[in-house]
């Protein structure tokens, strides 16, 4: 693999790891970004070509939804619209713009073409209409949080020295082991055929059978269980039902009322989406084969980002400091400890994969 290569699944990385400190903060929408990961685009429009930047913005949707989890579910549609919106909205402004735009001006119009595709995607996808009633709110919180983005990276740009390192096209970056167990294609196979099954699956009570039976799986396929998502999601879905009455009313708060229609619909969405979100948890946890050069370049990213992850934990001083120290180790020779991966128990997966065929052809004879 060339050292070009290379330079792009590390800074895939850094956006990986920038994603995933920004996951663990509480949000009211699932899918509503910070803009953490794009600190490390930010830094780079200076330097990188076209061709590179384009496979990171790539890589950093695609990375981002393995380790979230989300990758085979509908929520990387919103998070790839908002990944490439933002950042051909930045590299075109630093282009057009070159000394008249701060990187606080750029960080702002990214952050405000990002929220607006990702609005705009979630509206279609699973919201509705209703969705643009939280568009001033993200629309707000994002332009704050875009502005102290901005100013941390004009600050990070002044006192650092790696990103002089990281621009020479002489800097040479290590090969680096993945963590990942093999793929293993049956239990990879079995979690998809449930993913489609899921997409048929009709019915409350079926579709709360499915959530439950994808959980285990999550489990059965080592990958955390995490509540707090879930319920986000169901929540924000609950409550735009509010303004989106249709049928009987089953209870009012003053103009709003939860109506029988909307509120049936929102539950449907949101089981299904929890659901499919806990098999893509799964099928991550199966290590499905990547093949080719992108996916070879994708391992390596992910491998990276585990470097960075141990390197970050090691340190001390100052956020640049500590962000240096992390960079400055996981680009060095030096032998960061891994874990290897857990295999996945494939009879007791295969058996949750037939219950749900079984629940979805169910559910489908009794609609």
């Amino acid at each position: 693999m060339s050292q070009s290569e290379r330079k792009i699944a590390f800074i895939s990385a850094v956006t990986l790891l920038c994603s995933t400190l920004e996951f663990l903060i509480p949000k009211p929408l699932p899918f509503l970004r910070l803009g953490l990961a794009n600190l490390p685009l930010l830094l780079i429009l200076d330097f990188i070509d076209l061709r590179s930047y384009l496979a990171i913005l790539v890589l950093k949707a695609l990375g981002q939804g393995m380790v979230s989890g989300t990758l085979f579910s509908y929520l990387i549609l919103i998070s790839l619209a908002g990944t490439l919106a933002s950042g051909l909205a930045m590299l075109a402004s630093q282009r057009l713009f070159p000394t008249r735009l701060s990187l606080v001006g750029i960080s702002l119009i990214g952050a405000f073409v990002s929220n607006l595709s990702q609005i705009a995607v979630a509206g279609a996808l699973a919201y509705g209409r209703a969705i643009w009633i939280a568009a001033p709110l993200m629309l707000g919180l994002g332009m704050v949080t875009s502005l102290l983005l901005g100013l941390f990276a004009e600050r990070y740009r002044r006192e650092t020295t790696f990103l002089t390192e990281l621009a020479n096209p002489a800097f040479s970056l290590p090969a680096a082991a993945s963590t990942a167990a093999h793929g293993q294609l049956i239990a990879s196979s079995g979690v998809a055929v449930s993913i489609v099954a899921l997409v048929y699956a009709q019915g409350l009570i079926a579709l709360t059978a499915l959530v439950i039976i994808m959980a285990i799986m999550q489990g059965v396929c080592n990958r955390p269980l995490r509540i707090g998502p879930p319920l986000a999601l169901l929540f924000s879905l609950l409550l735009l039902s509010l303004v989106e009455p249709n049928g009987r009313v089953l209870w009012s708060i003053g103009s709003l009322a939860f109506t029988e229609t909307a509120l049936l619909a929102a539950l449907t969405k949101a089981l299904r989406l929890i659901a499919l979100v806990s098999a893509s948890q799964a099928l991550v946890g199966t290590h499905p084969p990547l093949k080719g050069r992108a996916g070879s370049i994708l391992i390596l990213s992910l491998a990276y980002f585990g470097r960075l992850t141990h390197s970050f934990r090691h340190t001390q001083g100052s956020i640049i400091e500590r962000v240096d120290q992390a960079l400055q180790r996981a680009t060095s020779l030096e032998a960061v400890p891994t874990a290897t991966a857990k295999p996945v128990h494939t009879p007791a997966l295969l058996v949750l994969v037939t219950l749900t065929v079984a629940v979805t052809v169910i559910s489908r004879v009794l609609q």
